[in-house]
């Protein structure tokens, strides 16, 4: 009896450690990165890191995919993590989903449309603390990434725009978790531009730590080189609600003058501060995203700027005005997807285009908001902008089902 009794023991331990490795093997042989499962109380528990695939919602539908192909039984519970290893999103499927998708008796569609989505990580990954180990480590892999840069100005009498058309390699580098180094090189295409426009110069230079908190707190600190002629330091917190509509958060940065002259790089020992409060809501009925800040800009003037952008797929689309001590600006920015779907990265060095171009307009550039210096701010990314990491949970569920019915168009015609 105590033998019999053992076996069974052997058996279903052997069944529990089989399955959850087993969609650690389907999530590595998709190329996700910072693999971890742990099975516990029927359900199994994976995170993974989607460095692959372009944009947010495509990778995580593969993974969506292939953990219930490694599923025998039992739920199951993903977390996807963003390019730093940060969690962002929790997706549970019950175990009834998974045997009816299995089985042939549910679609895909209607998987996408009843699991669970949210921001909410903190209970799947601090049952994934008792996992063995990281399968497929993100650390210490490197990416060159290419970015294109395209800037037209309309700012003197003498021409009728001032161009710039770079090509700006970045090495991005995962050092630890949440850890990052990038080290960018901006070489000149085609200017009308005189100066440093014209000479090869260093872009964005940084190193960064992303913590995530309890709670739906996230924390960043960034130092080095930024754009727009900035050096320095910056730091920031947000808070998000668990469905994701609603993200509250504050900045501030220090930084002094950075550019390259005859002499060389000259490095200003001037600081000057920049902080900002910041509001955004998500409307899910019109995938769009509403965005306000309250804030002390670059130069020293105080000022409001509202955003309002409509995400169709990949693509952003977005308007925004400013008001800034009197004066009234606005425009309108996009960013759009670059060629290439997916990207695998099979060495310790990877060469890619960047997902996304993005591109902002603003409508006045001259007069007493362009001499003042007005509204002026700085990034501290190569690539930001608003469909680069958006994993907004509604947002990924809706593009995902509209992935499933553009295919089923085309197998129509």
């Amino acid at each position: 009896m105590k033998k019999q009794l053992t076996i069974i023991i052997g058996l279903l331990l052997s069944s529990s450690i089989t399955v959850h490795a087993q969609v650690a093997q389907k999530l590595r042989e998709l190329g996700m990165e910072n693999i971890r499962t742990i099975e516990t109380g029927g359900t199994t528990v994976a995170a993974f890191e989607d460095n692959v695939y372009r944009g947010t919602y495509r990778g995580v539908g593969k993974a969506i995919i292939a953990g219930m192909e490694g599923m025998g039984n039992g739920n199951l519970e993903l977390v996807a993590l963003d390019g730093n290893g940060i969690p962002q999103l929790s997706i549970s499927l019950p175990d009834t989903l998974i045997a009816g998708y299995k089985s042939g008796g549910i679609s895909l569609k209607e998987v996408y449309e009843r699991m669970e989505m949210s921001y909410d990580t903190d209970r799947p990954m601090g049952l994934l603390k008792g996992s063995a180990g990281v399968i497929n480590r993100s650390a210490w892999k490197a990416d060159i990434v290419l970015y294109p840069e395209v800037s037209l100005e309309n700012s003197t009498f003498d021409k009728l725009y001032s161009y710039r058309v770079n090509l700006s390699p970045a090495v991005e580098m995962d050092l630890w978790k949440g850890a990052k180094a990038t080290a960018q090189v901006v070489f000149p295409i085609a200017t009308n531009m005189k100066g440093e426009y014209k000479k090869i110069r260093p872009g964005v230079m940084t190193i960064s730590q992303e913590i995530r908190f309890r709670n739906n707190f996230l924390a960043r600190i960034v130092a080095g080189n930024f754009t727009d002629h900035r050096i320095g330091a910056q730091a920031e917190v947000k808070y998000r609600t668990g469905n994701g509509r609603v993200e509250l958060g504050a900045q501030i940065g220090t930084t002094g003058y950075s550019a390259i002259t005859d002499d060389g790089w000259y490095i200003g020992t001037r600081q000057r501060i920049n902080a900002a409060v910041k509001g955004s809501l998500y409307v899910p009925q019109f995938n769009t995203q509403l965005d306000l800040q309250a804030g002390r800009y670059l130069y020293g003037d105080y000022g409001l700027r509202g955003d309002c952008t409509r995400h169709f797929g990949e693509y952003a689309v977005g308007v925004y005005a400013m008001y800034v001590e009197g004066e009234v600006n606005g425009g309108f920015h996009f960013a759009i997807p670059l060629p290439g779907k997916k990207w695998n990265r099979n060495h310790a060095v990877r060469m890619k285009p960047a997902e996304f171009f993005a591109a902002e307009y603003s409508m006045v550039s001259w007069g007493e908001y362009a001499d003042r210096k007005m509204g002026y701010t700085y990034q501290t990314r190569p690539a930001e902008n608003q469909s680069s990491g958006f994993f907004q949970p509604e947002y990924i569920r809706h593009f995902l089902i509209k992935s499933i019915e553009k295919e089923r168009n085309k197998k129509q015609f």
